[in-house]
C-alpha cells in the first residue's frame, strides 16, 4: 500500500531545508544514485519552495558574473550543514556541456517529489 499523502507532507517539509546548494561542475560521467560529489565551477544557494504535499522546487541562476574555461557538464543538489561542514549529496545530473560565458544566464529548475 503507498503512503498517504498526509505523512508525505511531514517528510516534504524537512525536506525543503536539505537543499541549500546548487552547483555545477565540469564532470562529465554518469550520474547515479550512489554519486557523492561533483567537480565544482561554482555553488550558489538556490530558492526551495513546497509546491505540494510530495514535491518541492529548486531553483537557482548562474548569472553573467560567472564565467569558466571548461564546459559546464553537470549540476548537482546538496544539503551542507553550516555548523559541521559536513555535506549530503540529494541529486546530480550529467547535462549535454556548454560553455557559461559573460553573455548568458542559465537557470536551473528542480522538482523533487516523494514518492
Amino acid at each position: 500500500m503507498p503512503m498517504l499523502n498526509s505523512i508525505k507532507r511531514r517528510l516534504v517539509e524537512p525536506l525543503a531545508t536539505l537543499v541549500n546548494e546548487l552547483h555545477i561542475g565540469s564532470d562529465g560521467t554518469a550520474a547515479s544514485a550512489d554519486d557523492g560529489g561533483a567537480r565544482t565551477l561554482a555553488s550558489i544557494t538556490p530558492t526551495v519552495r513546497i509546491i505540494d504535499d510530495t514535491s518541492i522546487l529548486v531553483e537557482g541562476s548562474f548569472t553573467v558574473n560567472h564565467v569558466f574555461s571548461d564546459s559546464v557538464q553537470e549540476v548537482y543538489l546538496q544539503y551542507k550543514d553550516p555548523s559541521t561542514g559536513e555535506f549530503i549529496p540529494v541529486y546530480r545530473a550529467d547535462i549535454q556541456p556548454f560553455t557559461k560565458n559573460a553573455q548568458n544566464e542559465v537557470l536551473f529548475s528542480f522538482i523533487l517529489e516523494l514518492d
